[in-house]
């Protein structure tokens, strides 16, 4: 009986790869985006948007194991171009910390902001749908915007696990520490 990974240890390398990086291959679809917006309020580019947790019982388990996560909302918003890189006019990101508090199992999400909002509550999907339910991003003053152009606004969303060790991460470089799957999301439109 020969073995199969003899003359051949990329395959024993590429097989135990395989196994380590499967659950986060295996993810799904877990977070959808609702009512992307941009529009001027009050002179200001605003994004607005809100998220729904598909499957809250796996989030539920990653603060078990974890006890914080950190949503990281980044928005990108440029001016599009055809034939080379979108020209950025502005950048804005958001970090909302997710917490499980202690034993008795209630949760807390801090909104951060002009107005921080903290929400707390046993039900993690009511808590889930109240702070990230709806969420505004500012980029900046509307005046900065030239009329005319056509525009492309880039959202990415992670969800990554907090307490997790430097040197693990260091080490683990290749696999990611997102609860959820990142998501990205574009709008294209014209002013």
């Amino acid at each position: 009986m020969t073995n199969i990974f003899s003359g051949r240890p990329w395959l024993a390398t590429y097989i135990l790869l395989l196994m380590l990086l499967a659950p986060n291959m295996a993810w799904g679809q877990r977070l959808s985006l609702s009512n992307l917006v941009v529009d001027n309020q009050e002179g200001r580019i605003k994004v607005r948007f809100g998220l729904d947790f598909k499957e809250v019982a796996a989030l539920r388990e990653a603060l078990a194991e974890n006890g914080s996560l950190m949503l990281d909302c980044r928005a990108t918003l440029g001016i599009s171009r055809e034939y080379s890189w979108n020209k950025e006019v502005a950048k804005v990101q958001l970090k909302s910390p997710l917490d499980q508090l202690g034993e008795n199992g209630s949760f807390e999400i801090k909104v951060p902001g002009a107005n921080p909002v903290n929400y707390r509550g046993k039900n993690l999907d009511r808590v889930l749908k109240e702070a990230w339910g709806e969420l505004t991003l500012d980029l900046g003053d509307w005046s900065m915007l030239p009329r005319g152009q056509d525009y492309v606004l880039d959202l990415d969303i992670h969800l990554t696990r907090q307490n997790v060790p430097s040197w693990v991460k260091g080490a683990l470089f290749f696999l990611s520490f997102d609860a959820v799957a990142p998501a990205k999301y574009r709008l294209d439109f014209s002013y």
